[in-house]
């Protein structure tokens, strides 16, 4: 036997040993593929009817933050509505008030325009041009005093 020989021995051993190897990696992978469809099929199964119920949950949650947005926004108009009622209110209550003092103010300066007046000699029971402005103003203000509350009456 020759050297020849002993090598092609070696060689049909190596060789039949990679079959082996490359048969055994075969079998390998059609197990490990019937796996994965098998994985794939259990994952379609079961993961599918979960997928459904979060598409129908994310769906009835935006429908209810539709809702709250629809409920602030209201909150915010009434709150709108509020402050605007409340503003003509405090106004309205403070009108009367306000035509009263500047009534008096008026009264006021025309009484001490008066008083100035005769005390400096000049009684001539003519009231000065002033006087006569203010008091018409006074009369004037007497008118939009009654105007104001047969409006606030009717509101």
């Amino acid at each position: 036997m020759g050297t020849i020989t002993v090598l092609l021995g070696i060689l049909l051993v190596v060789a039949t040993a990679m079959c082996g190897v490359a048969i055994w990696a075969l079998t390998e992978g059609v197990k490990t593929a019937r796996s994965m469809r098998i994985l794939a099929d259990n994952l379609d199964e079961h993961a599918m009817p979960l997928i459904e119920k979060a598409d129908v949950t994310v769906d009835a949650l935006n429908i209810e933050l539709l809702r709250i947005d629809q409920i602030v926004t209201s909150a915010e108009e009434i709150t709108d509505r509020v402050q605007s009622t409340s503003r003509t209110v405090q106004e309205v209550a403070n009108a009367p008030a306000e035509i009263v003092t500047d009534i008096a103010d008026r009264v006021r300066r025309a009484w001490k325009r008066r008083q100035a007046e005769h005390a400096s000699g000049g009684a001539d029971n003519r009231p000065a041009p002033d006087v006569e402005q203010d008091l018409g103003d006074v009369a004037e203000d007497a008118d939009n005093t009654e105007r104001l509350e047969e409006a606030s009456e009717k509101e």
